[in-house]
């Protein structure tokens, strides 16, 4: 069964494209740079108006590691408050004090998330050949004569994304979970290699050999200054860049979204 989303929602809310873009340059800041790159930051995202593809294979109960990371972040939130409590003044402790211990005689009970009749969870099928764009912004170093001999400004543009996977969205305690959980066989994308700068040296991507790849296909076109479009040293780091993105991108999804880790989107604080 396949089903629409409203995705224009998605794609004007500026506060979803902001979060995105802030949590990739948080990635980025903790991704080690090659010698020849430097001051990589994402400097717009924007969803694109071309939701994915989506078809609802099952319907079933939320796996237990979704109910074990709520209780997770429960205990965390009571220790806080617990930490917060024993830094309080005495006198307030004191006034406190009966209630203080009962609440500490119910924290040491472990923490049970029970199911509710409500919770569900869907494997579905997602496949998505949309306009979605990062734009990147890097210094390209130039090491030779000597290194950091020379900077140059440049701007990527990512686009043409391709993506076919089956993933699993649970739906319990007002909070969402989605996790991708292997890719789908496509022949629009099975034997596509990223297509990089047609200005700059293609530069084939090597076939993945994990079970999940996400990122099947995508495109990176490259801006530098036109004075430094025929230099070969320049245009060998550029390339170098462009598969050195490829594989940041890839990685990101992989690591953030690609089980077991998922993404959590928590709708306990809506006003409704």
């Amino acid at each position: 069964m396949s089903f629409d989303i409203n995705w224009s929602t998605l794609e004007s809310d500026n506060r979803l494209n902001d979060l995105i873009k802030k949590h990739l340059n948080s990635y980025l800041q903790n991704t080690q740079l090659p010698s020849y790159v430097s001051n990589l930051r994402v400097l717009d995202f924007d969803l694109g108006k071309a939701g994915p593809a989506i078809t609802l294979k099952e319907i079933t109960d939320p796996l237990n590691e979704f109910y074990d990371s709520i209780r997770e972040e429960l205990e965390d939130e009571e220790a806080k408050e617990s930490d917060e409590n024993e830094d309080r003044p005495e006198r307030i402790i004191t006034e406190r004090g009966v209630a203080d211990q009962n609440t500490l005689n119910e924290d040491s009970e472990p923490l049970v998330v029970m199911p509710s009749p409500n919770d569900m969870q869907f494997l579905l099928e997602v496949e998505y050949k949309g306009d979605l764009l990062v734009t990147i912004g890097a210094d390209l170093v130039l090491n030779y004569p000597v290194e950091k001999f020379m900077t140059l400004p440049v701007k990527l543009s990512i686009s043409d994304i391709g993506l076919h996977s089956l993933c699993i969205a649970a739906y319990l305690s007002k909070q969402l979970f989605f996790s991708f959980l292997c890719d789908v066989s496509d022949p629009a994308l099975d034997d596509n290699q990223v297509v990089l700068d047609p200005k700059g040296p293609i530069l084939a991507a090597t076939k993945p050999l994990e079970r999940i790849s996400i990122v099947r296909s995508m495109k990176i076109e490259t801006e530098i200054g036109e004075q430094y479009q025929g230099q070969g040293s320049v245009l060998r780091s550029v390339g170098e860049l462009e598969q050195f993105l490829f594989t940041i991108f890839k990685d990101f999804l992989r690591k953030e979204l690609a089980w077991p880790s998922w993404i959590n989107l928590d709708f306990n604080d809506d006003s409704e």
